[in-house]
């Protein structure tokens, strides 16, 4: 019984938490798992203000392991700002482990000149590159020299943290888990090896506990090995400037489907009612909001599909809600 009401308080603040870090803490934006070393952790700033990275670190879990091979971050992200971490690899004389990362220069197959494409060039978009040296060994001193935490390949978790946190301000994949090559969609299709994967605009915050399951077609966009052309900025509704908000006539409901108690509402305007209908059209909640553009709405335990009016100083405007 003990151990029911420990796990019952601790999911009800896990809850109570991910409303409050909506659009108030650091995410991971942007995940690029490319060919060789190519490595690249975008974190995005979805507050009006400058944040100070030194007071987090950035961890990778290797092949299911709850330990973590970790790194202090440094530097300043923006307001509404992207901040990308890269691994060090930059030597052109490099090979294996120590192969360079793409800067966007190129043999031409067929006159054998160097040339420059541009959209393959991933050391310029790079913040902060970490991991000078590769390390594989046993040796506890030099692992902590050398941290692996960008040698990700597909079934590694990653987690964002504050220091001192005891939540996360992020987690990708499932800590303790290995999923064999990657995880997959529901298909079988492997998401997190060998692709690009960019966070949905929708998506307001970061996953600050483990997660039980990671579906990475929920909350992120696949694009093909070796794209790096969306690295430095990311489009989230948090940004007041975002053309997601520009557009009056719609609304963001986040997560949609959904198996939470609750969603979040993200509006280009101030709320002032949200009501919520089931599929015969009968009232089963009401919220008067007090004018503001972001709030959560408790929903049905029954599952099944519910319409949700939103109304604010342009009128009102339906969406549904798919509670599974």
């Amino acid at each position: 019984m003990k151990q029911f009401f420990t796990l019952t308080f601790s999911i009800l603040c896990s809850f109570l938490l991910q409303a409050q870090f909506d659009c108030a803490q650091l995410f991971i934006s942007e995940y690029v798992e490319g060919s060789s070393n190519n490595k690249a952790i975008e974190i995005y700033n979805p507050t009006p203000s400058a944040i100070d990275l030194s007071g987090y670190t950035l961890s990778r879990h290797k092949n299911g392991l709850e330990e973590a091979s970790t790194t202090q971050l440094e530097g300043t992200i923006e307001p509404y700002g992207t901040f990308v971490v890269g691994l060090d690899k930059r030597d052109p004389n490099g090979e294996g482990y120590e192969y360079p990362m793409w800067d966007g220069w190129i043999t031409d197959s067929i006159t054998n000149e160097m040339i420059y494409i541009e959209d393959s060039n991933l050391q310029d978009r790079i913040d902060l590159f970490i991991n000078p040296v590769y390390y594989n060994g046993e040796n506890g001193d030099s692992a902590i020299a050398n941290p692996s935490t960008m040698y990700f390949n597909g079934n590694d978790a990653l987690s964002l943290r504050a220091v001192g946190a005891f939540f996360a301000a992020d987690i990708f994949g499932v800590i303790g888990e290995n999923p064999g090559v990657a995880w997959m969609d529901s298909d079988g299709n492997g998401w997190t090896k060998d692709h690009t994967l960019i966070r949905k605009p929708d998506v307001l915050g970061g996953v600050i506990g483990n997660p039980d399951i990671f579906d990475p077609t929920l909350e992120w966009d696949s694009l093909p090995k070796n794209t790096f052309i969306n690295l430095g900025s990311h489009d989230c509704a948090c940004d007041p400037n975002s053309k997601l908000v520009e557009n009056n006539n719609t609304f963001i409901i986040y997560p949609n489907p959904t198996t939470s108690s609750y969603v979040t509402i993200s509006n280009a305007l101030e709320i002032s009612n949200l009501k919520l209908y089931n599929s015969l059209g009968q009232l089963v909640v009401e919220k008067d909001i007090n004018n503001v553009k972001y709030t959560n709405m408790n929903l049905p335990s029954k599952k099944g599909i519910y319409f949700l009016n939103l109304t604010d100083p342009k009128g009102i405007k339906t969406k549904s809600i798919l509670v599974e």
